[in-house]
């Protein structure tokens, strides 16, 4: 990494509008955040994919950065909560997959019955609780996120998921007990 400070300065010119310092700056940290990603994550693809997150988020929130402090922790803890993110995201969607040997005999008109039962299910849900649906278990959003977008609290959107969940559950196994 470059010397200590230097970070901090072309951060400092590059809020200040200089585009050069600015790209000195993304070509400096771009293999450091890399490097640091590829030691923690289980593979080069989610490194880089992770790495081009960590920029962005750089890229979205330099303002934030308050050039009287170090840069380097400013960048890693970025670069440590992108990889928080994407290892909930990963854990969200393993817990989601089913691990079998065989794929069970399922007839092409039960899976469309099934597949048009959950549309109508989802289609049916009040305006609020679709949208907490689908940026949930749709865009795989963390419920974070999803109340930010929604304009509620957290709480108010853990509520409306639950109550979708459950509606769209007895809508597609009409005899589940909740």
């Amino acid at each position: 990494m470059s010397a200590p400070g230097e970070l901090a300065a072309l951060m400092a010119a590059a809020q200040q509008g200089d585009e050069q310092a600015y790209r000195a700056l993304l070509e400096a940290v771009q293999p450091v955040v890399f490097r640091y990603l590829r030691r923690r994550l289980s593979s080069d693809a989610a490194a880089e994919d992770v790495g081009q997150d960590v920029l962005l988020t750089v890229h979205r929130v330099r303002h934030t950065y308050e050039p009287s402090r170090p840069f380097e922790p400013w960048l890693y803890s970025i670069a440590k909560s992108r990889m928080i993110d994407h290892l909930r995201k990963e854990k969200r969607l393993k817990s989601w997959q089913i691990s079998v040997d065989v794929l069970p005999e399922v007839s092409g008109e039960l899976a469309v019955r099934g597949m048009d039962a959950l549309k109508d299910a989802v289609a049916a849900l009040p305006p609020t609780q679709r949208e907490a649906f689908k940026m949930l278990k749709v865009e795989g959003l963390s419920t974070e996120e999803a109340a930010e977008r929604a304009g509620v609290s957290v709480s108010a959107l853990k509520v409306r998921a639950h109550r979708a969940y459950t509606a769209v559950k007895r809508a597609v196994v009409p005899d589940s007990e909740d």
